[in-house]
């Protein structure tokens, strides 16, 4: 992927835990590699698909001065956000953010930190069957845009019977195919952050619920830890998620299964 770099651009902001960090302010240097495709940009000489990098170094500057956060790691993160949401042609941004006047009593040229964030697609399945499941789902798709969730495509929403053997009303079910900046575990605890905010009680396993949003797949990647499997381990077996899955992308193949999703599609189906 091509590369925008800023090196060393030098800011005086008001960051640290200590009050004297932010009553008097010191000198902060923040290390920036932007990747996007530049080849439309180089061929045609067209400004839409590039980025002002004199205009991105003063904007940097100013948003790290709008605010005054105790820590590195917080100002990074927040100037992250702002990058992905100004520039949208970036697919990954790599930044370091050097403090080279910390109050800390030893010889050294700098103490910094380096977050490094790269947009990913994933497919995101949503449930209701309670209360209004319509507005329960537009709801929870506006609730994911404010939260840097991009629906890029949505399937039709279909009512399904409820699967698990717990007895209720039948679902409104879709899925939908995102692009975040999100990692993994932050775009799952972002999701359980929404279903709470619309009234989601975890009482029964495979119950009736508000609102239900779930993991499929993230990519390729394959993720197996005690808080998030994917690909999500009932794909193959939900019915209902692959007639949403077909409908959007039918050739995504599973990296699990090795199959397409027609081809899981098909399996159930028979």
């Amino acid at each position: 992927m091509d590369q925008l770099r800023i090196k060393d651009l030098e800011v005086y902001a008001y960051h640290g835990l200590f009050g004297a960090e932010k009553e008097l302010g010191q000198r902060f240097v923040l290390d920036l590699i932007l990747d996007y495709d530049m080849t439309r940009a180089a061929k045609t000489g067209d400004l839409t698909a590039s980025i002002h990098y004199g205009e991105l170094a003063q904007d940097l500057t100013y948003w790290c001065q709008e605010s005054k956060e105790d820590l590195i790691e917080t100002l990074a993160y927040k100037l992250i956000d702002r990058i992905f949401l100004t520039h949208p042609l970036v697919q990954k941004v790599s930044l370091e953010v050097k403090k080279p006047w910390a109050p800390v009593p030893l010889p050294l040229e700098t103490c910094s930190v380096k977050l490094v964030r790269q947009k990913r697609k994933a497919f995101i399945a949503l449930g209701s069957n309670q209360g209004s499941p319509t507005a329960n789902l537009d709801a929870a798709l506006e609730k994911m845009a404010e939260q840097n969730i991009r629906v890029l495509q949505a399937s039709s929403r279909i009512e399904t019977e409820p699967w698990g053997g717990v007895e209720q009303d039948p679902f409104l079910n879709q899925v939908v195919e995102v692009e975040t900046w999100l990692n993994p575990e932050e775009l799952m605890q972002t999701l359980l952050a929404i279903e709470s905010d619309l009234g989601r009680v975890r009482e029964i396993k495979w119950g009736p619920r508000v609102i239900d949003l779930d993991i499929l797949y993230i990519g390729q990647e394959e993720l197996y830890s005690p808080n998030l499997i994917v690909p999500h381990p009932y794909v193959a077996e939900r019915a209902f998620v692959l007639q949403s899955l077909v409908e959007i992308a039918p050739h995504f193949v599973d990296p699990v299964q090795k199959k397409s999703i027609r081809q899981l599609w098909d399996a159930v189906e028979k």
